[in-house]
């Protein structure tokens, strides 16, 4: 059996420079395919009827056409993965590549947008393009210069990691329409003196001191996009509200987070409580980006923390009663591997590169083959779909689901989740 390669330890303050580093050397002997955006297909499931669609009620938004009426938008993000080690050797995390593969939709021929993993998580949320200080996650957490411009296609130019208020994201969309977010943060306050328990983050212009994990607190504000965006920082009770700690599968939360929030557990209990986008940052060891684990004893592998945290959470979504109604839940990887034999920054979907990096992948073109799972009742289990699609490609279709404008790169792809993923759209009931 193939077993994945060692992942690089735990990044410390220079670890971002060091995987830089590690990539350049490696750059004459790392093979980087890049996949094309004009091919690919589909093959639904031949056994097992379509989940039935749920009854909706009125909302204020309009899915694109020919995407189902989905109204909550669940998203989990693990770590440094690429689709050989996970969906690919199904031993390494059966819960992952075998039971929940079998509910639902693999994307076989899903990418990451660049390396290292700051990079990822961003375009998840805003469509901009890696630059060279999320390239190497942001060790320092710095604005951009002064006098940064923005391209009539929304990417900004310079390199920098908090981005300026004209710099918008999903969730600043979702606020204007009218709809709801929240980040989900698991170990976020678990340890006061090192981040916040709600919007945590450093003093902009400071050393960034949760890029290790420390005993019980594991949260890594590289993998919280949110709060790299002065538009949600600056509005502290919108942040305070918005950004808030995973909590316990039973509801509880850091002591010392703020009366009144409230944590996934809590949330999922009522349509009305539910958020119409969640966005779920496990921590550390959780992601599968440390193995062993520095905040917990356990599973000794990436596959098997992953696995212990999806057969946690993925049963209290899919139950939920949003999700139900009209969820979607995409669980993904950020990035294949950047060092070593399954090294992989290859792209697919038009990717190109922002005006301050030459290659999103540092010595490639995006972030490599990953591989992403889909569950919904509008999705037949046991789909699987080799059409191209990457990071910008989700961002995408979370806009189109909800009737929103597409950001950044997530406006030039061509790759939104089609008719090869979702069923035929069913007409909303009463």
């Amino acid at each position: 059996m193939e077993h994945p390669p060692p992942v690089l330890p735990a990044r410390h303050p220079a670890a971002g420079r060091l995987r830089t580093a590690l990539v350049a050397a490696l750059l004459g002997s790392v093979a980087l395919v890049t996949a094309s955006c004009s091919s690919g297909s589909s093959t639904p499931a031949t056994t097992g009827a379509t989940t039935g669609a749920p009854s909706t009620t009125a909302t204020t938004h309009v899915s694109a056409a020919g995407l189902p009426p989905i109204h909550h938008v669940f998203v989990i993000v693990l770590e440094n993965e690429g689709y050989a080690a996970t969906f690919g050797n199904p031993a390494a995390d059966p819960y992952l590549a075998t039971t929940l593969t079998a509910q639902g939709a693999k994307l076989t021929d899903y990418y990451g947008i660049g390396h290292a993993s700051n990079g990822n998580y961003i375009a998840l949320v805003s469509g901009q393009a890696p630059n060279p200080s999320n390239q190497s996650d942001c060790q320092v957490f710095a604005d951009f210069p002064t006098g940064t411009s923005i391209a009539p296609s929304g990417q900004i130019d310079g390199s920098g990691c908090v981005f300026p208020t004209k710099v918008k994201t999903v969730a600043d969309q979702l606020d204007a329409a009218h709809l709801t977010w929240k980040g989900y943060m698991e170990d976020m306050g678990n340890i006061p003196a090192r981040e916040s328990a709600v919007c945590g983050h450093p003093d902009v212009g400071s050393v960034d001191h949760t890029q290790r994990a420390v005993p019980g607190d594991a949260y890594a504000t590289r993998h919280d996009p949110f709060v790299y965006f002065h538009s949600i920082i600056d509005n502290t009770t919108l942040c305070n509200s918005r950004v808030v700690p995973l909590g316990t599968p039973s509801g509880t939360l850091p002591g010392s987070a703020p009366a009144g929030t409230t944590g996934l557990a809590t949330d999922l209990a009522s349509v009305a409580t539910t958020p119409n986008l969640s966005f779920i940052t496990p921590d550390l060891c959780s992601d599968g980006h440390d193995a062993p684990c520095t905040n917990r004893t356990g599973a000794p592998t990436s596959g098997a923390n992953t696995d212990a945290f999806l057969s946690t959470w993925v049963p209290k979504i899919i139950h939920s009663p949003a999700f139900a109604k009209d969820g979607l839940l995409i669980v993904t990887f950020d990035e294949a591997e950047i060092i070593g034999p399954a090294a992989d920054a290859s792209a697919c979907c038009n990717e190109v590169a922002g005006p301050a990096s030459p290659q999103p992948g540092v010595a490639g073109p995006g972030g490599g083959k990953t591989g992403t799972l889909l569950l919904s009742p509008f999705i037949r289990p046991g789909t699987v779909s080799t059409v191209p699609y990457n990071h910008y490609s989700t961002l995408a279709t979370i806009e189109d689901l909800f009737g929103l404008a597409k950001l950044g790169q997530a406006a030039t792809t061509s790759a939104t989740f089609g008719p090869d993923i979702f069923a035929s759209p069913t007409t909303a009931g009463a």
